[in-house]
């Protein structure tokens, strides 16, 4: 993601992807340089992230509680040239593929952004 510098993008990270990286401000920081919007989806209430997001010093646009909704309110409230969900499985991949989004493992996306993940054994 790192070699595509258009900023014209809707990024939306699976907060339990975000949560595999080893320094997630980092991570958010350094793509609010390529991306116009970033927000986080959880299976959590709007508040459990809230706690979670503000303990971690995260600057995000926008937080949701429920996947596919939230997806689809990107795609039509950020009107980027791109938009594009981080996720860990491939019901995700599925969830974004089905409104018209890019989709990208946290795996991948840390490779091409060179973010580091916890290890899988921690």
């Amino acid at each position: 993601m790192s070699g595509d510098r258009s900023n014209d993008m809707t990024l939306v990270l699976k907060q339990a992807a975000l949560e595999r990286l080893v320094d997630p401000p980092q991570a958010i920081a350094e793509a609010k340089r390529w991306t116009e919007y970033i927000g986080i989806t959880a299976d959590k209430t709007t508040q459990t992230q809230r706690s979670h997001i503000e303990g971690e010093d995260l600057d995000v646009d926008f937080i949701g509680e429920n996947l596919v909704s939230d997806l689809a309110t990107a795609r039509q409230r950020f009107p980027t040239e791109r938009h594009v969900f981080i996720g860990e499985s491939d019901e995700d991949r599925k969830a974004a593929q089905s409104l018209g989004m890019e989709y990208l493992s946290i795996t991948e996306a840390a490779d091409n952004a060179e973010w580091t993940l916890h290890s899988e054994d921690e």
